[in-house]
C-alpha cells in the first residue's frame, strides 16, 4: 500500500472537518465533504498541488455539502453522494436539511450515485466505499490508506446524532460493527467533526460503543 496524503480543514459553521486527499506520486486525488468557505479549500488544493478527481459526499447534510457546487464548478469534477441523500444536491432535501441559517447548498452540475461496495482509483491505492447509514439513510465512509473517512458515524468519544429524519440508532450501531470495528487497531478515523481517534481507541473509551461486538 502507497501512502496517501490527508489534510483536515475546519469549514462552515459548525466546523466540519474537509479533508482533501493527493496521491503523493501523481498528485491526483478528492476532496471530501466541502461544507463551506469554498475558497479556503479551493486555495488549500490549488497550494497542494491537488489534480481533483472528484469530490466525496459522506453524507446529505448542509454542513458537508454546502460548498460542494463552489467547489465542483471550480475543479471541473464530479460529485459522488449516494442516491438515498442526493436529494439535497438538486433542492428537494427528501427530510434532510438543506438549510442551515442562512445558508444554502450551492448545487452542482456533474452528480454520480455511489454505494456500499463500489471502489474509486487514487494512484496505486483504491478508496473502498461502505454504506454505513444511521445517521442518515444514504450516509457513506470511505476506506483507503489505513484510515477510514466516516462523516457523523463515528467522533472522539461520541457517535453521530440518530434523532434527525431518516437516522436509526440500531442502524449507526450496526454499521460501526460490521465496517469499523473489523478494522485494525491502528486504523485512522477521520470524521465529520472534532479530532482524528483510531479504532483502538474507540473501542476502548467510546461510552455510546461499549460492549458493541
Amino acid at each position: 500500500m502507497v501512502s496517501i496524503e490527508v489534510k483536515r480543514l475546519e469549514v462552515g459553521m459548525l466546523g466540519t472537518n474537509c479533508y482533501i486527499l493527493q496521491d503523493p506520486g501523481t498528485g491526483e486525488g478528492y476532496i471530501i465533504d466541502p461544507g463551506g468557505d469554498a475558497r479556503g479549500i479551493l486555495d488549500a488544493s490549488n497550494t497542494s498541488g491537488l489534480s481533483c478527481l472528484g469530490i466525496l459526499c459522506t453524507h446529505g447534510h448542509m454542513d458537508h455539502v454546502g460548498a460542494v457546487g463552489k467547489v465542483a464548478e471550480a475543479t471541473g469534477a464530479s460529485v459522488f453522494i449516494s442516491r438515498e441523500d442526493a436529494g439535497i444536491l438538486a433542492g428537494s432535501a427528501k427530510g434532510l436539511s438543506n438549510r442551515l441559517g442562512s445558508l444554502f447548498v450551492s448545487k452542482p452540475s456533474g452528480v454520480e450515485f455511489i454505494r456500499g461496495g463500489d471502489t474509486l482509483p487514487l494512484g496505486e491505492n483504491t478508496i473502498k466505499v461502505l454504506s454505513t447509514p444511521g445517521h442518515t439513510v444514504g450516509s457513506l465512509s470511505f476506506l483507503v490508506g489505513g484510515g477510514i473517512f466516516c462523516g457523523d458515524l463515528v467522533f472522539q468519544g461520541s457517535i453521530g446524532r440518530t434523532d434527525l429524519r431518516g437516522g436509526s440508532l440500531p442502524d449507526l450501531l450496526n454499521a460501526v460493527s460490521r465496517e469499523v470495528w473489523v478494522l485494525p487497531d491502528e486504523t485512522k478515523i477521520y470524521p465529520g467533526h472534532g479530532p482524528v481517534t483510531t479504532v483502538g481507541i474507540e473501542k476502548e473509551t467510546n461510552p455510546f460503543l461499549r460492549n458493541l461486538d
